[in-house]
């Protein structure tokens, strides 16, 4: 039976539950995810682009196959992605859990239908601020989520707290993600945060505090990407300093920034170095050093309100809904 969510600022229609999206009345599907309990069919020819990891002991390959393309889990199984991303197939292995597989959905899966719909997909937070959006990439444990979470507190509103989806355009947009914030157990304690446990371990937990007027339903137009760089914090210094990077550096951090730029290899790779090229010719990408200090974030959050024009509370008004 197909069960219909919003997400991605689009809609989903889903035979594998998806407990964690918002529920949406039955329209016509952004996306079709079906479950099939055979075999995935044999292809004609398929090329290996990349392999990742996705845990322990677990890894994921991708393959370039006639039609599409095959995302092949060694624990939840194999995923088809063909119509220029709009229908996903899967196929369980044997003992699958769905729990697991709701995770690859969200994530890889999605992700790489947006590639297949020429999207470009960060792996990044974004929030949106009276100028428009920015969104913050940087490696785990450098504060995404807990910046965009400040800036939130700060009068802005959540896009994203983790995969981020670029549409080319005159401006470039972003679609919202999944609007939940996970942080690090020393992040919610800092920010007196209300969270539950996340269920991902080393002790990331899952904020539920945001109201519907703190998240963005809508598109934003992109305005800049921040590559966070955490630095000893100096009592006597500024709190957060910016630093624009040159072209070649933002390709370059957008390369490694990728939501599934690991397995985009192969004939993949020059595909997306070109977007990436072609993004950060359009939005500026800085270096923002952080003072490493808790105490300061709101010093942090102010500043960047102040470059996006937002000292005065988000006036930000855009239509919600897909696109």
């Amino acid at each position: 039976m197909m069960k219909h969510y919003t997400v991605f600022g689009g809609h989903l229609s889903s035979e594998l539950e998806l407990p964690e999206l918002p529920a949406a009345e039955p329209a016509g599907a952004d996306w079709v995810l079906r479950v099939s309990n055979t075999l995935p069919p044999a292809t004609s020819s398929r090329e290996e682009l990349g392999v990742a990891s996705v845990d322990e002991g677990v890894a994921v390959r991708l393959f370039a196959v006639p039609g599409g393309y095959r995302l092949v889990y060694d624990d939840t199984g194999t995923f088809d992605v063909r119509g220029g991303g709009s229908e996903i197939t899967w196929y369980p292995a044997p003992g699958a859990s769905p729990a697991l597989a709701q995770l690859d959905v969200l994530g890889r899966v999605l992700a790489l239908a947006f590639h297949a719909a020429g999207i470009y997909c960060l792996h990044a937070s974004a929030v949106a601020l009276e100028g428009g959006a920015v969104g913050f990439i940087a490696p785990k444990f450098h504060g995404k989520s807990t910046t965009a979470y400040a800036l939130v507190h700060a009068g802005g509103r959540l896009i994203t707290d983790d995969t981020l989806p670029v549409l080319f355009g005159d401006p470039p947009l972003v679609r919202p993600g999944v609007q939940r914030v996970r942080l690090w157990g020393d992040s919610v304690s800092a920010v007196g945060a209300n969270a539950a446990e996340g269920g991902e371990g080393m002790g990331k937990f899952v904020v539920d505090d945001l109201s519907a007027q703190q998240l963005l339903r809508g598109t934003a137009p992109l305005v800049a990407l921040y590559l966070l760089a955490p630095v000893a914090a100096n009592p006597g210094g500024e709190a957060v300093v910016r630093s624009r990077l040159s072209p070649v550096e933002s390709a370059l951090a957008l390369v490694g920034h990728a939501k599934i730029g690991a397995l985009l290899g192969g004939s993949e790779r020059q595909v997306l170095f070109k977007r990436a090229v072609e993004l950060a010719g359009v939005v500026p990408v800085y270096r923002l050093s952080i003072a490493r200090d808790f105490e300061r974030l709101s010093e942090v959050a102010g500043q960047i309100a102040e470059w996006h024009g937002a000292g005065g509370g988000v006036r930000l008004e855009l239509e919600a809904g897909a696109v």
